[in-house]
């Protein structure tokens, strides 16, 4: 185990949005997104490749043009109709936190805000139409997506569902004391 201090990501992380770029980095074969190891040179290669592009992170896209996962994050998109779209997990990390947005997500579809949920293949030219585009993941929570390959998402802002499943996420964080457990550190 490894402990250390995580930076957060910067505010304008979150009220302006992120810039990403379809990463040229090959994506890893399926096996590594259902195992934890510690090969994670594809994940740094991408933010590399994006830093080196002037955007903040990269999207893998895998062998049939398919959106796949970003660096160590998911991604997700909101199309136009108000349908949340999220890549199937066969292939991709089947992370803890993307599951709680989808938790989130189907109260979201229960209250109105959203007409559905649906799990499945997201052609690269569909993404590109979507109104938002977000990233999911333990330590960046849910981050809208601004500008992808320097073309807009949407309206090329922060949009109102990933906005609102970023409030819903940071209420269940500040909720859920009752199931923290407190380590005792000496002095």
């Amino acid at each position: 185990m490894i402990v250390f201090k995580q930076e957060a990501y910067p505010e304008s992380y979150y009220s302006d949005g992120i810039k990403v770029v379809t990463s040229q980095v090959p994506i890893k074969p399926p096996l590594f997104a259902r195992i934890k190891s510690t090969n994670y040179l594809p994940n740094v290669l991408v933010v590399l490749e994006a830093k080196d592009r002037g955007a903040d992170n990269g999207v893998f896209i895998d062998q049939r043009g398919m959106v796949a996962e970003s660096s160590n994050m998911n991604v997700a998109f909101v199309t136009k109709d108000r349908v949340f779209r999220h890549p199937p997990f066969d292939a991709i990390l089947s992370g803890i936190t993307i599951h709680r947005v989808l938790q989130f997500a189907e109260r979201l579809v229960r209250q109105g805000d959203l007409k559905e949920i649906r799990l499945a293949d997201i052609p690269v030219s569909e993404a590109r139409q979507a109104a938002e585009m977000m990233l999911i993941g333990s330590s960046i929570k849910v981050a809208p997506v601004v500008l992808w390959d320097s073309q807009p998402i949407g309206d090329g802002r922060p949009g109102r569902i990933t906005k609102r499943l970023l409030e819903m996420w940071n209420e269940d964080a500040r909720s859920a004391q009752d199931q923290l457990v407190p380590v005792p550190y000496p002095d």
